[in-house]
């Protein structure tokens, strides 16, 4: 009976990452995502030449419908296999604030003012963005990383649901790259205001910028957004991610930051974009075959990139010099 009850419990836990109010709010949001980001472009960002109900080429695509399905799949995949793996910066700020309470004394357990929730805001997007830029610019130049991101950018068309095409293996790079740089902000911020307060400061921020992640979602998606030649050297706008994901030959391997651009700028990888250019999205290669389903878009990856880490050494020709 106990056995039984310990079985039910786990299962309950697992089901609740999976259809609790988390992925609730996920499923709302992303529906809100894509309804605004229709209209926006219907009425405001929709070239003249097109017709009112053009977008539905896009949502339509056969690109587009694979993010569907594959977006269904990874919610699952999240829940219950990449999750339990990630590196969490929340519980690294937790023993870095132990640590620090165990040499400097308690902390003094402040109230978290505007100016506090502000200071954290600015520094936590950049520690964050440091460390999304880093692991953005690996999985492009490290062919054994390639192979996992290049399912992101198969995709043909842009939409909200194309954030999630990333694969488990994305997934956790980025949070062990992550996760330590935004431990030392959490840490010390812990320390400061209090494990629970800040915790619940942490997850009460995200309800004061909806335009925020609206913008985010934006960055996926058709419309041409930009923030002009001045604000695209320190932000990065729609516009520029969607050059990232372009086919040109000038467009890759450029704009890899999330949301500071001044990183690119400081990296050389900055492309700021211009008005009037077409984009075509996707590999540079053209369309890869066998990335055409859910199936694939998991598989293929691990085939390929554990293909080029046990491929079978070739010793250097020799050299046989004449006489």
């Amino acid at each position: 009976m106990e056995l039984l009850y310990s079985f039910a419990s786990s299962l309950r836990q697992l089901t609740s990452r999976a259809f609790g109010p988390d992925e609730r709010q996920y499923w709302v949001w992303l529906t809100f995502a894509l309804i605004a980001i229709d209209l926006f472009y219907r009425l405001a960002n929709r070239p003249r030449s097109e017709s009112f109900p053009a977008p539905w080429r896009i949502y339509t695509h056969p690109s587009a419908i694979l993010d569907y399905k594959f977006v269904v799949v990874q919610r699952l995949v999240i829940a219950f296999v990449t999750t339990p793996l990630l590196v969490s910066a929340i519980a690294l700020g937790k023993l870095q604030a132990a640590a620090l309470t165990a040499w400097l004394g308690p902390g003094p357990a402040w109230l978290a003012g505007p100016w506090a929730l502000l200071a954290f805001a600015a520094i936590g997007l950049v520690l964050s963005d440091i460390g999304h830029y880093i692991s953005h610019y690996m999985q492009h130049k490290i062919p054994f990383f390639w192979e996992f991101h290049k399912i992101h950018h198969a995709a043909e068309v842009l939409t909200p649901v194309t954030a999630a095409r990333v694969h488990p293996v994305e997934n956790l790079l980025d949070s062990i790259l992550l996760a330590p740089l935004e431990a030392l902000e959490l840490g010390a911020f812990f320390y400061l205001y209090g494990t629970e307060q800040s915790v619940m400061t942490i997850v009460g921020m995200t309800l004061l910028f909806p335009l925020y992640y609206l913008v985010d979602s934006i960055r996926h998606s058709h419309l041409r957004i930009s923030f002009g030649p001045i604000l695209e050297h320190i932000f990065s706008s729609p516009a520029q991610h969607q050059i990232h994901h372009s086919r040109a030959p000038q467009h890759l391997d450029t704009n890899f930051s999330r949301h500071l651009s001044l990183l690119d700028w400081m990296a050389g990888t900055l492309y700021i974009s211009k008005a009037g250019e077409t984009l075509d999205f996707g590999l540079a290669d053209g369309p890869d075959s066998e990335l055409n389903s859910v199936r694939s878009l998991y598989w293929v990856p691990m085939k390929r990139a554990f293909r080029l880490v046990f491929r079978p050494y070739a010793p250097p020709a020799q050299i046989v010099s004449g006489d």
